[in-house]
């Protein structure tokens, strides 16, 4: 991975991996690579302030040039704009501590950006609710860009992992998946997005719960084929998507994006800079209530109930979470059509979610997916 900060600190790392995380979602238009560049020549190593600072004024720019295009009809280049802007925003908010006064308003500023960029791009997109628990969790529907199975389509349900966005799903592969032909639903769950920031609903060891909510909601819809759906979780929910397919029946393929077996020991305490954001997306007021709320999410002795065909991607020196975890996950999975597909630094993608090499890594696990969907 390319470390743009390089003194040796768990902050240097966390930095250089967001950065590099936006790269990868430049190629699907969250970001321009010399935007930033020009930013992060100005965030010292490992400076919050700085990263927020930072990322704010280009989020300002773009959306100026997002409201002036706008303003003469230019659509494309507003909707392109106010996508990036987002993006910018989203990154400025992500490295602020959850209860910092400042999160929420930038929150705020990138969903609207979200929204004005959203909908005016050629994507089909509908903004969804989701019933679960006495709330409505907030989503969103894509249809298909391409016209390629019969009708309906099959669809695949695309988790986000810890805090991250459902909006950002839109520049880690939702574009692959609606442009094979295949539609894709999004939504805010327990600890992400809104959830946690409006409605302040931290996540839960049981996702299968929600999980199977979206599944309820895409049964009422009549344009996606009900027996032909997928399911896809990245990073954090690389446990969410395999404990969700462990209860949840009506998935007829199962992709983790980094396996995921133990939060508590496989990402909690193997990767410390991550522990306050857990914590705060967990509902924890402490180290302590922390470890023992998250040694409840494991997948020990649940995976042998999937019955759909599983793929795990996952990175040889992924950082985050060890390589162990995603061994453990596939040597318990029980099903015959289970694939362990590991990047190394030769071929590219040997760190988190195979953060540099997005380019051959979504159109695989989308690939997979589609052609156990058909």
């Amino acid at each position: 991975m390319y470390y743009y900060w390089n003194t040796g600190s768990w902050d240097d790392f966390a930095d250089s991996f967001n950065l590099v995380w936006l790269f990868s979602e430049s190629i699907q238009g969250a970001a321009d690579f010399h935007e930033l560049m020009r930013t992060a020549r100005h965030i010292r190593p490992g400076n919050v302030d700085d990263w927020y600072s930072g990322f704010g004024r280009i989020g300002d720019h773009v959306k100026r040039l997002a409201d002036q295009a706008a303003a003469g009809g230019h659509d494309t280049t507003a909707s392109e704009c106010y996508l990036r802007a987002f993006s910018y925003y989203r990154a400025a908010e992500l490295r602020l501590p959850g209860k910092d006064a400042r999160k929420l308003p930038m929150y705020y500023r990138a969903i609207a950006c979200w929204q004005a960029g959203i909908t005016r791009s050629p994507q089909p997109h509908e903004d969804v609710k989701i019933a679960f628990d006495g709330i409505e969790l907030a989503g969103h529907f894509f249809a298909p860009r391409a016209r390629i199975f019969r009708d309906p389509p099959p669809c695949i349900v695309f988790l986000s992992g810890a805090d991250a966005l459902p909006e950002e799903n839109f520049f880690r592969g939702v574009q692959y998946i609606t442009a094979r032909g295949v539609a894709c639903l999004v939504f805010n769950g327990p600890g992400q997005g809104s959830t946690i920031r409006l409605l302040n609903r931290p996540t839960i060891p049981d996702y299968e719960r929600p999980v199977s909510a979206a599944v309820d909601y895409l049964m009422t819809r009549r344009d996606i084929d009900h027996d032909r759906i997928g399911l896809l979780g990245v990073s954090m929910a690389g446990y969410y998507a395999p404990r969700a397919a462990c209860f949840e029946h009506r998935f007829k393929a199962c992709v983790a994006w980094g396996g995921l077996y133990n939060i508590l020991e496989d990402l909690y305490l193997y990767y410390p800079p991550i522990r306050k954001q857990l914590q705060w997306i967990g509902g924890c007021q402490s180290d302590e209530e922390a470890r023992a709320y998250y040694a409840k999410f494991t997948l020990q002795g649940l995976l042998p109930r999937i019955r759909c065909p599983v793929l795990i991607t996952h990175g040889i020196w992924d950082t985050k979470v060890p390589l162990s975890s995603a061994q453990r996950t596939f040597d318990e999975l029980a099903v015959k059509d289970k694939e362990l597909r590991l990047y190394d630094d030769v071929e590219g993608g040997a760190e988190h979610c195979n953060i540099e090499n997005w380019v051959q890594v979504i159109p695989y696990q989308v690939d997979w997916l589609i052609d156990r969907l058909r």
